[in-house]
């Protein structure tokens, strides 16, 4: 989609762009996919606990339930 240069500067973009087009019963809104990503982040950040790593007790979680199918299929190799 090209964009009216006044519109990229007023998002903030140089060049080409990652633009997001949402439509809802009010019209059709444009937004940048930085400023849906930093949206993204400030609505989940009430629910992300505080020291400790989502991720790394993900990872940790599934290393467990491999190594528990391991166990349960008599600790045949997964290479």
């Amino acid at each position: 989609m090209n964009l009216p240069a006044d519109v990229r500067r007023a998002l903030g973009l140089n060049g080409a762009g990652r633009v997001i087009l949402t439509q809802d019963e009010n019209g059709v809104m444009l937004t940048t996919a930085d400023h849906a990503l930093r949206r993204i982040r400030a609505l989940a950040a009430p629910f992300k606990p505080e020291g400790r790593s989502v991720v790394d007790e993900l990872l940790s979680d599934r290393r467990d339930e491999v190594a528990r199918d391991d166990e349960r299929a008599g600790g045949a190799d997964r290479g």
